[in-house]
Order: structure tokens, then sequence, then C-alpha cells
């Protein structure tokens, strides 16, 4: 029954929820594609997971984003504003979605997170931001203190 179960949400592309659980650093978390080496003071708190993508909260003295991360992307929409380099994703313009603001990154192939707040985003988010890195489906990042576990319970 259970193998039934998981066929059918898989077939309807439900996501799977992935307890909430709060993340404190330092140490590496890494979530369904951003890599965060959160510094002291910092903390995620886990949302929700699915097949491609998760979502969690970051907070730290920079304040709180909204984190949704994708392991299956394409290049996120917009104007690139800083040019991938390395393993430093490239980072798009800030817009304005719905009655929130959000900034974009990828690495230029399938990894990408979006990061959100009711407010523009400040010099602080976009620093934090900057120390943010992407993996991928079928990537398996190193050094992972912290991640996010999904189950199908």
């Amino acid at each position: 029954m259970r193998k039934l179960i998981v066929a059918a949400v898989l077939a309807a592309g439900l996501p799977l929820l992935a307890e909430a659980a709060e993340l404190e650093g330092a140490g590496r978390f890494c979530g369904y594609a951003p890599i965060i080496d959160l510094l002291p003071g910092e903390k995620v708190t886990t949302l929700e997971g699915g097949f491609h993508s998760g979502t969690f909260l970051w907070e730290g003295p920079f304040g709180s984003l909204d984190v949704r991360g994708i392991g299956w992307a394409s290049r996120p929409k917009g104007r690139m504003v800083e040019a991938q380099n390395g393993t430093k994703p490239a980072r798009f313009a800030q817009r304005r979605k719905g009655d929130r603001y959000e900034v974009a990154i990828w690495n230029g192939g399938h990894g990408a997170a979006y990061f959100s707040s009711d407010k523009p985003l400040n010099a602080h988010q976009l620093k934090a931001i900057s120390r943010v890195r992407l993996f991928e489906e079928g990537q398996d990042p190193s050094g992972c203190a912290l991640r996010t576990r999904f189950s199908w319970e």
C-alpha cells in the first residue's frame, strides 16, 4: 500500500513535506540547492521540500530571508547583474514579485535559489547572499554539517 501512495504522490507531482526544524550555525548548511556556510548567530528553519526544490527561512544579523532552492532549475528571469565566476553563482537584479522583493542566483546549470523579503533587500542581505554556493540534482556537496532531510512518511 505504501508503494501505491508514493507512486500516486509522484504521479501527481505533489510536494513531500519536510519537518520544520531549526539549524543553527556555525557550520555548512546544504539545503536543496543552496550551500551556506552559516556564521555564528545565523540559523535556518527548514519549511518544506519537494522533488526538485525546498524552502527555508534564513536569519542572521542581516535580517531574515525566505529562500527557495531548486536543484533542477532553468535560468532565472531578469537581468544578470553579476556574472558567474568559478563556483560563485550569477546574481540577478532585484525584482518585485507580487508584494515581495526577490533576488535570484544561478550556477549556470540547474541550480538556482530565490531570496525574498517583504522589503527591498539591503546591502547586508546582498552581502550574505554573495556567500551562497549552489549544487544541483545528482551532486553531493562535501563538508555539510547541517542538511535538510526529507521523509516519505
